[in-house]
């Protein structure tokens, strides 16, 4: 008999009772409390152990925070637009703010370290593992504004910045879009929307595509609204700090070299016209003249049939287990325990994130699971996303801060795992097809789609500060990004793809897109590493993952990899994957195509 797994995540062992629950208000009251005490610890602390001690205090309660924060977002993922879950959020994302404000408290107090003072403190034992994290915060004071201005900053942000980055969440929550289904007309949320654009029926492609840009027309001013006044904040903020180069802020918290990213993405620029053939293959096999921007993220071939969610969960955990018994017994653990929350289901947000809970040691998956391979892959990348959380456990907070190049590069290597495995496993040519298919399409996003992305929301920041920026002006931009991308194998664009893409108006990160594409990338480079030398390589993967929170990316490439990500050669050889696998599609695929011609 087949074993059933709960397709539902257990929240209540965390705060029982959800929004009602009596220690979660106790605990946000108590991280409230305690951060004012911080604050007068800090200014009082006079010699460099008590400094070091209060430290260890504030990283305590930085891990209470992180944990509020991913919880509250667990539990609105389940209940969209809940009102009393939306109040505590907005508390939490008032102690995060309090928070802030405290950093700039130990901002001050480092700054006030003579060299000498600083070289003594930087080798006490008591900070050694959060030696890199602090000198870190050392060398960006200087460019900061005096400490009242940064707390104001903080301040203004709950009801600005953060504000309308929550009322970005609550506009794509109320969309409500009204699609023709076989002659019915069903109400359908954006997550189920964006669904039904991966339908395999183009008539319901078209319908629901249709709708959706109805809804996005008649939303377009929220929208734009929203954005500018998003990116408004930031690019005022960046004004007072002095900071000319947009990127700063966006390399400084990804920890890299500003080369890095312009070596990439030259890369890639000279292969970006690897998605056109595939795309043109694609529509002979759909028996299309030309797609419409709502067929190219659709498969040409896919596999007839459905897998069980404990069938993907035995995929998972054996393709884990065949890397390393401690990543395939976590994964296993994973399932067991309620960690993931999967049922296809109304009500719930769109998309797919997984949650740390680093009080509890804990993680939590969130998608929506309706028997696909691609929401195999989903799994696995979160659960790359929680292996990497169980890897800094036991660190301090401030070494567990990692950028999101670095978590991507966790995500999708464990995608790599699972991908690769059943595409080399295919039963036949048909199901072969469809694998490798995905493989191209989570490739091509990677190495073409968010690369176009990032040079929108560039382009897009540099008009804004010639003022805000209407909702045609925005979709005209994104028309003309992605004309470059397809060239002429597409015969329209969604120009309010912008609407739909949460990253951009993420506060936390600026230009939060390029950072897959790193991550992406920098993966296939390990798996590459780890095909090589498979008995030796998933220590040093785990190695590298526990330390990445100190050290840059170059220094983490340098060391664990032994390459130099400078250096145009190593992206080449991370773009092959995609460029082998496109090869091996239209190879593959040629047949079927004469057959129907």
């Amino acid at each position: 008999m087949e074993q059933t797994i709960k397709e539902n995540w257990e929240l209540d062992t965390l705060y029982t009772g959800g929004k009602d629950s009596k220690k979660l208000h106790e605990t946000l009251n108590q991280l409230k409390r305690e951060i004012d005490r911080l604050h007068t610890k800090i200014g009082t602390v006079d010699d460099q152990l008590s400094f070091a001690s209060c430290l260890r205090d504030v990283q305590k309660n930085l891990k209470g925070l992180r944990e509020l924060e991913d919880y509250i977002v667990c539990l609105y993922a389940v209940n969209v637009g809940e009102p009393d879950i939306l109040k505590i959020m907005n508390e939490i994302d008032h102690v995060r703010s309090m928070f802030e404000a405290l950093f700039v408290d130990i901002d001050t107090h480092i700054d006030h370290f003579s060299v000498d003072q600083w070289n003594h403190f930087i080798q006490l034992q008591e900070v050694e593992d959060v030696r890199f994290y602090l000198e870190e915060r050392r060398a960006g004071i200087k460019d900061r504004l005096p400490a009242e201005m940064e707390k104001l900053i903080n301040k203004l942000a709950i009801n600005g910045f953060i504000g309308w980055e929550n009322y970005y969440e609550q506009l794509m929550g109320e969309l409500k879009i009204l699609i023709d289904k076989q002659g019915k007309v069903e109400e359908a949320s954006i997550g189920q929307a964006l669904m039904y654009l991966a339908s395999p029926n183009r008539s319901l492609r078209k319908n629901t595509a249709e709708a959706l840009m109805d809804v996005l027309q008649q939303n377009g001013s929220s929208f734009a609204t929203t954005f500018n006044r998003i990116s408004g904040f930031r690019l005022d903020v960046y004004e007072k700090r002095g900071w000319d180069n947009m990127l700063k802020e966006a390399m400084d918290k990804n920890r890299m070299k500003e080369k890095t990213l312009h070596t990439m993405l030259s890369a890639i620029r000279a292969k970006s016209y690897i998605m056109q053939p595939y795309l043109k293959r694609k529509a002979q096999l759909m028996k299309l003249k030309k797609m419409a921007w709502y067929d190219t993220d659709v498969p040409s071939f896919t596999s007839k049939d459905k897998i069980t969610y404990a069938e993907a969960a035995d995929l998972i955990i054996t393709q884990f287990s065949k890397f390393s018994e401690k990543l395939g017994t976590f994964a296993a653990n994973a399932f067991a325990n309620g960690w993931i929350e999967a049922e296809d289901r109304k009500g719930k947000m769109h998309g797919g994130f997984c949650a740390y809970l680093p009080i509890a040691k804990e993680s939590r998956i969130f998608l929506t699971y309706t028997g696909s391979y691609q929401d195999v892959v989903t799994i696995a990348h979160e659960l790359g996303h929680a292996y990497h959380n169980y890897l800094v456990n036991d660190q301090p907070a401030f070494a567990q801060e990692r950028s999101t190049s670095i978590a991507e590069t966790a995500s999708t290597f464990a995608e790599n795992l699972v991908l690769d495995a059943v595409i080399d496993s295919a039963s036949n040519e048909e199901e072969k097809l469809t694998l490798l298919e995905m493989k191209i399409g989570n490739g091509l996003k990677y190495q073409v789609t968010v690369p176009a992305m990032f040079d929108f929301e560039m382009k897009l920041y540099e008009q804004r500060k010639s003022g805000p920026l209407k909702p045609n002006e925005i979709n005209e931009l994104m028309t003309s990004t992605f004309k470059q991308v397809y060239g002429d194998t597409v015969k329209d664009m969604n120009p309010y793809l912008w609407m739909t893409i949460p990253h951009l108006y993420r506060t936390e990160l600026p230009f939060y897109n390029f950072p897959y594409t790193i991550g992406y990338l920098l993966s296939n480079v390990m798996y590459a590493q780890y095909k090589e030398n498979p008995v030796q390589f998933p220590a040093q993967y785990d190695a590298f993952l526990k330390n990445t929170g100190k050290m840059t990316i170059e220094q983490l490439a340098a060391h664990y990899l032994k390459q130099d990500i400078t250096d145009l050669s190593f992206w080449e050889a991370s773009l092959q994957p995609t460029i082998e696998a496109i090869e091996q599609y239209k190879k593959l695929s040629e047949r079927k195509w004469q057959e129907m011609r």
